[in-house]
């Protein structure tokens, strides 16, 4: 299969199996030509189909209870479902990217499909099966926003991906206070991917502006679609070591600690029972 028939069958298929189309399968030396094409929503079987019921995420206590942990492995899994697939979206987006872009977001697509398997999998053995709770679609929500590259890169890498360093380093410490290894180590693997990940968001924003008298931070605010802000790439606990490792510098992860603006997610009360 080639690229875009992959970015298809992952986008467009409605089963598990279909999103988990394995990357190894594509062949690189038929024609990357293909025209733009955007679709409204990932194709999904009503099984695992997207709702507006809310369901709140375990408070830290309540994770002590394996019920509890399988609801919150079955978040996890939805939010790399959704990353899969709006990497899809990118793909058949944006077919003028380069060969080594194409191959770096299919190379980031089999990462999230790992990870969503590894979810998937722990959730199961705790009772849970993925769609059995409702499923959001809010990351999917901002690809109708996202009219360039860069700003895909901006929204994906550089600001889930970024704030993810902060979510999985805090749940993989909680997880292993309360005994369950299995899930800090899931976590950890999957921390240690998104280090990558924003490194590479940071890699591509950084060739942009190479010739140009814009920062880094500043190029990164100026792609967010509204009501986006830099506070969603952080959550909780902030994680300056992971960044580092990602290689933002020091000025940008100090322009991002220090912003401030009147977006809730870090002050969610249930982050501290």
């Amino acid at each position: 299969m080639n690229l875009e028939a992959f970015a298809k069958a992952v986008l467009l298929g409605k089963t598990i199996e279909e999103k988990l189309t394995d990357p190894r399968l594509i062949n690189w030396d038929e024609s990357l030509e293909y025209q733009p094409q955007r679709f409204f929503e990932p194709a999904r079987h009503e099984t695992i189909g997207f709702s507006d019921e809310q369901v709140k995420f375990p408070g830290k206590g309540a994770l002590a209870h394996k019920k509890e942990r399988a609801k919150a492995l079955h978040f996890f899994a939805n939010h790399e479902l959704l990353a899969i697939e709006m990497m899809a979206q990118a793909l058949l987006l944006f077919p003028q990217m380069s060969l080594s872009q194409k191959k770096t977001l299919v190379s980031t697509i089999a990462d999230e499909q790992k990870h969503f398997s590894l979810y998937v999998q722990k959730m199961n053995e705790y009772g849970l099966t993925f769609g059995e709770l409702p499923l959001n679609r809010f990351f999917w929500s901002f690809m109708e926003k996202i009219h360039t590259e860069d700003e895909f890169f901006a929204v994906i890498s550089l600001t889930f991906e970024q704030a993810n360093l902060d979510f999985a380093n805090y749940y993989r410490g909680i997880f292993e206070e309360i005994g369950d290894l299995e899930i800090s180590e899931i976590l950890t693997i999957v921390y240690e991917d998104e280090i990558r990940h924003v490194a590479r968001g940071k890699h591509e924003l950084t060739q942009k502006i190479k010739n140009t008298e814009k920062d880094l931070w500043e190029y990164y605010c100026e792609l967010l679609p509204e009501p986006l802000t830099p506070t969603r790439a952080k959550g909780m606990v902030f994680d300056q070591k992971g960044r580092q490792k990602s290689g933002l510098s020091s000025s940008y992860i100090k322009s991002l600690k220090d912003y401030r603006n009147d977006f809730s997610i870090t002050k969610r009360k249930q982050w501290k029972k």
